[in-house]
């Protein structure tokens, strides 16, 4: 009796599991994928800042780089189908936060070969993340749980 018990118990848990991990679609795995890209990035930037590593400094700052120009626009106007009661404000954020990025990672590398100003380098690192974490306070409606 146990046993059958216990078989059906982990028959449950394991119908349960199954259907607990929906599939993404393909622009959810495709914005998961590049936000993965990002955060690994910036990882690296800051590990690169805080060792003095100017290789990784660079091999992280290529990784933000690498992300599909547009990206964030795009997965703005994804969005407008999560966001139906503001999704002018999902586009124009999302499109504002792309540009900060940009422009951020560019000064980074900029300041990388040509001041190699460390204090420059992590203001530009802590405007990126500032830019990524405002995107999903705003848009994800992060707060902190108590």
């Amino acid at each position: 009796m146990k046993k059958i018990v216990l078989a059906l118990g982990l028959g449950l848990a394991v119908l349960v599991a199954g259907q607990a991990q929906k599939p993404l679609a393909p622009e959810q795995k495709a914005l998961k994928n590049t936000m993965q890209t990002m955060s690994k990035g910036l990882m690296r930037i800051q590990k690169a800042i805080l060792y003095n590593d100017k290789q990784e400094l660079l091999a992280g700052v290529r990784m933000l780089k690498t992300v599909q120009p547009g990206f964030l626009t795009e997965h703005g106007e994804a969005l407008k189908k999560y966001m139906p009661e503001n999704p002018k404000f999902a586009v124009s954020l999302a499109k504002k936060s792309e540009q900060n990025i940009e422009r951020y990672v560019r000064m980074m590398r900029s300041d990388i070969f040509s001041k190699h100003d460390y204090s420059k380098i992590s203001a530009g690192y802590t405007h990126i993340m500032q830019e990524c974490v405002g995107c999903h306070q705003k848009l994800r409606q992060w707060k902190w749980e108590r």
